[in-house]
């Protein structure tokens, strides 16, 4: 008797009984059960079993399932023994039969498992790092679901990822783990000879091999792990399908590059190791798991390798640039060992030669990046081959009308892009990311170093980075600059543009092999963007490269408006980077004299506004005034109402730098008051990132601290850095902390604000690499520091820095460090070269016009001359009495232009020397009168430096005793104690 479910079967005496009680059937049902049992667990197709049951006849199918339903109505609760296995026919599940012998003495068959002599599990080297929350979510679906595949990226880790999962389900639950690896399989022969080979069981022909094998593992209970199923998919999918209809608790943990897609998978897909974002502090790179790999693999090999801070950020960035893809990452690490971190990081360029070197253990494929690649190469179509090799060209994101402009061919159907772009994003070769309804595609830097090499051996190079440049070229000048934080097209992904991409474009065309007249056009479209980047530094090495080209090439080859966008990116990066300022006025002139040949006025507007900016720079103030003259007269003749307000603006601010302060101030507040209204239109600008409000709160923060007000000034400091910090990008910040935040913290005595500001603008500094900044940052760093007493050392720092600022023609708003200069000069006794420090700044001041600083260099002069005096012995009277009358002439000089300029702050500096050196000649009552003028045009509690001079002195005079000082003191005795002023203020050392 066989026992099959609850019924004792005899095929000799065709009899079936259920507890001794015997059962009708009727006889084609019996056949067919007797057919089924016999198979042994092998699926059987209807014609299988009607030829066998009704041999030489024609049978309706419906009658098979009629006597189906009847055998299964006769198993009752083992009705499922029958299984139906859609598409392929029926089979009876092989455990639910067993000997009578085994019923009659209650025993079972042991589990085929127990039997099985499976092999050990591959070692586990080393920790799996970075992949925890991985392994629990399997360990979560392996409970839950029969099948799960891991899908990702070759190199992504997943057969480690497995091994660590399979030991995990072993550990807790005592499972045996039946580990396949398939990657020498290339058939579905080879598969079942591989799992045969796995199991230890004989071989058999035919079908009865694979379902000798299937049923063994059904029956088995044990976790079937399928590493790197990729090139045999279709296989490994009806492999676990087949197990599932013999037992549905079955559990199978398949990787592969894509996935099995049957009914009963779910697929969990790795993605890369978290890596660090740029400017991270040492011990939160230490915390990205991509950068916890590298580092174990090195030292792994060269224990004391990579300890230092600077191996830290340069393992950080090799993992950035690795995207965090795990082999990658091995074998970079690897290679440090010989190299060097520094040695690896600077060879990533070429990593496809540079990563090699993989464990002897490894596949074949993991022991070098390439073989990585050429096994998924491989397993693609010749549609999806050639797709793939072009797509290298693109270094960042890229949307579908991209890939159709530049990697496919006029006669390649729109069907057949989409299903290879689809096979790729299958087999983990190309990155598929959403944003809303819209698809962007992207390759890893590892995937395109391949893609490239592919496209290189095809001879596709020119052709495809010839068509990628004109795309780009086009989609810039059709969406616009691309902006770095996507702002300004956020909603429009599509019309977002790559950086990076444009780069690459400019960099093949300038090559030994590209074309330089169509990359002098895209350099034209891109340095807009790169402006609109902040990035000025590569703005002005671009288009001066893209300039030099130009001027090689036939008239005519480049279009007016390129030129033009040539020249004023360069002119305006310039004045930032190191280069001379002057040249600047040059190449202003040449966008203006081809901007009204082609009657381009929007391009005139922008080279006087160029050319106003730099007469600034260059501290020709009555160049700037005619300039803005001119832009003021054209704007009366427009339209728009914030170009006047802005022609306006700039008016003032020429005026502001002539003396002219009142003036200025009533234009700024006017200008500043109708820009900011609401609805008011965006006001133009000559170049990306200035924003005139900006520029106006400045200059009236320097005025009303000139007027005596230093309270007003800190607040227009604020109202102008406030929008700067949120919305406007470089040089503009650093412009503005470095000619106005800083210095007027400063003055007006809040030394942590200036420390603060200035630690801002040399960070700013060094990341934008803004040379011109960066000379003026150290020179407001001596002036805050020089607190000590070693003015030799202030000397030797702010002497360097000040004359490569002169030598660069850049002058704007340096007159403060040539007062320091010479002031330091003449503590050090060296009045010669002080004196004509100051009156080289004079001379040139009043030729150029640029009188806003002049009262403070005329009052500088005069200091010169009493410290001279003072430093005379008492023999050289005449040469004293010369040196003082010379002072007292240059002292009145500052205070009468100060006073024509309404500059309340540059005449008290004049009035607190000439008051010092009249109370050390016993003059105490002229000194009064001196100071006595400020009470009503100051606040006299004002923690500024000048103003708590001010109470110092009439201190003084009160201990001198001179007549109405105590009247006079009455202000200052109520104020709270003086803050402590910076020594290089003190105009009494």
């Amino acid at each position: 008797m066989i026992q099959i479910g609850s019924l004792q079967v005899s095929f000799d005496q065709r009899n079936i009984q259920r507890n001794g009680v015997s059962l009708r059937i009727g006889a084609r049902a019996f056949d067919i059960l007797e057919v089924l049992y016999r198979a042994n667990g092998a699926i059987l197709s209807k014609d299988d079993i009607m030829d066998a049951v009704w041999p030489g006849q024609i049978v309706e199918e419906n009658r098979l399932q009629v006597h189906i339903a009847a055998l299964r109505k006769l198993l009752g609760v083992d009705r499922d023994l029958i299984k139906t296995v859609p598409g392929r026919g029926y089979l009876l599940v092989a455990r639910g039969a067993q000997t009578s012998e085994a019923a009659e003495t209650g025993e079972t068959r042991p589990p085929i498992a127990t039997a099985l002599q499976l092999p050990s599990l591959p070692a586990l080297v080393t920790p799996l790092i970075g992949r925890a929350a991985e392994i629990e979510q399997l360990l979560d679906h392996l409970e839950r679901g029969p099948v799960t595949t891991v899908v990702g990226a070759g190199g992504i880790g997943k057969t480690a990822l497995a091994l660590h999962v399979a030991n995990e389900v072993h550990r807790r639950s005592g499972r045996t783990i039946c580990f396949v690896e398939l990657a020498r399989a290339s058939s579905s022969e080879a598969v079942l000879a591989i799992l045969a080979d796995t199991l230890k069981l004989p071989m058999c022909d035919g079908q009865h091999r694979a379902d000798a094998l299937y049923d063994v593992l059904a029956e088995s209970g044990c976790l079937l792990v399928l590493d790197n199923a990729e090139h045999v998919i279709d296989v490994a999918a009806g492999l676990v399908e087949a197990l599932l209809v013999r037992n549905a608790s079955v559990r199978v943990l398949v990787t592969s590059r894509e996935a099995l897609h049957i009914r009963a998978e779910s697929v969990l897909r790795l993605e890369p190791l978290a890596v660090p974002e740029t400017g991270l502090a040492t011990q939160e790179m230490l915390a990205y798991s991509a950068v916890e790999l590298f580092l174990s693999r090195a030292r792994s090999l060269a224990m004391d390798c990579a300890a230092d801070e600077r191996s830290i950020a340069l393992a950080a960035d090799i993992c950035r640039r690795l995207d965090g893809l795990p082999l990658a990452i091995e074998l970079a690490a690897a290679r440090v060992a010989t190299l060097g971190v520094e040695g690896v990081a600077s060879r990533l360029d070429h990593q496809l030669d540079l990563l090699t070197g993989g464990l002897r253990s490894a596949l074949p494929r993991h022991q070098t990046l390439r073989a990585t690649f050429e096994w998924s190469y491989a397993l693609l179509d010749a549609p999806s081959r050639i797709l793939f090799r072009r797509l290298g060209c693109f270094t960042d994101a890229f949307a579908f009308d991209a890939v159709c402009a530049v990697a496919t061919e006029p006669g390649m159907s729109i069907a057949v892009v989409v299903s290879s772009l689809g096979e790729l994003a299958t087999k983990s070769l190309l990155n598929v990311e959403f944003h809303g309804p819209i698809a962007t595609y992207r390759l890893t830097k590892s995937t395109r170093a391949y893609a490239m090499e592919k496209l290189r051996d095809e001879g596709e190079v020119h052709v495809i980075a010839s068509r990628h440049m004109r795309y780009m070229k086009k989609r810039i000048e059709e969406s616009g600059p691309i902006h770095a934080q996507g702002s300004r097209h956020g909603a429009d992904l599509n019309a977002r543009l790559s950086l990076d991409d444009a780069r690459t474009a400019y960099d093949w065309a300038f090559s030994e092999n590209g074309d330089p007249a169509q990359g002098v056009a895209l350099a034209g479209a891109l340095v807009g963007t790169l402006l609109d980047a902040a990035l000025v530094h590569e703005c002005c090495e671009r288009a001066r490269r893209a300039l030099d080209v130009l001027d090689t090439l036939p008239a005519g080859s480049v279009d007016v408006v390129c030129e033009m966008r040539l020249c004023a990116a360069y002119a305006c990066t310039l004045v930032y980077v190191g280069e001379n300022v002057e040249t600047a006025v040059s190449l202003w002139q040449r966008v203006l004299r081809l901007a009204q040949a082609a009657r381009d006025d929007a391009f005139v507007m922008r080279a006087l506004w160029g050319l106003w900016n730099t007469a600034l720079s260059i501290a020709d103030i009555h160049a700037s005034i005619r300039y803005a003259t001119r832009i003021q007269q054209i704007a009366e003749h427009g339209e728009s109402r914030s170009t006047r307000l802005l022609a306006s603006a700039m008016l003032a601010i020429s005026l502001h730098c002539f003396g002219e302060h009142e003036q200025a101030r009533e234009r700024l507040e006017f200008a500043v008051a109708a820009l900011g209204e609401p609805g008011s239109e965006e006001p133009p600008c000559g170049t990306p990132g200035v924003d005139p409000l900006i520029f106006c709160n400045g200059t009236l923060a320097r005025i009303a601290w000139l007027q005596g007000k230093p309270a007003h000034a800190m607040q227009h400091v604020q109202a102008s850095l406030n929008p700067a910090r949120r919305d406007t990008l470089e040089p503009t910040l650093s412009h503005l902390l470095a000619t106005v935040a800083v210095p007027l913290a400063l003055q007006c005595g809040d030394s942590q604000a200036a420390l603060r500001y200035l630690a801002l603008l040399r960070s700013q500094v060094a990341t934008h690499r803004f040379a011109v900044w960066e000379d003026y940052a150290e020179c407001l760093s001596v002036q805050i520091d020089r607190q000590s007493n070693d003015k030799v050392s202030a000397l030797e720092r702010l002497e360097p820095a000040l004359q490569r600022l002169i030598k660069r023609g850049f002058r704007r708003v340096i007159a403060p460090f040539i007062v320091l200069s010479a002031e330091t000069l003449a503590n050090a006794r060296r009045f010669v070269e002080a004196r004509a420090r100051l009156d080289d700044a004079i001379a040139r001041s009043e030729t150029q016009g640029d009188y806003y600083f002049l009262p403070e260099l005329l009052r500088a002069r005069g200091w010169v001359e009493l410290q001279h005096a003072r430093a005379l012995d008492g023999s050289a009277r005449e040469e004293r009495a010369r040196c003082e009358a010379q002072a007292r002439h240059f002292l009145n000089a500052a205070m009468t232009l100060a006073s024509e300029h309404g500059a309340v702050i540059w005449k008290l500096r004049a009035a607190l020397d000439l008051a010092t050196h009249h109370l050390e000649r016993d003059e105490a009552a002229q000194a009064l009168a001196l100071l006595a003028q400020f009470d009503a045009l100051i606040d006299l509690n004002s923690p500024a430096p000048d103003i708590q001079r001010l109470g110092q002195l009439r201190h003084k005079l009160c201990a001198a005793g001179a007549p109405g000082a105590q009247v006079s003191a009455k202000h200052v005795a109520a104020r709270p104690s003086p803050h402590q002023r910076p020594s290089h203020l003190s105009r009494t050392d």
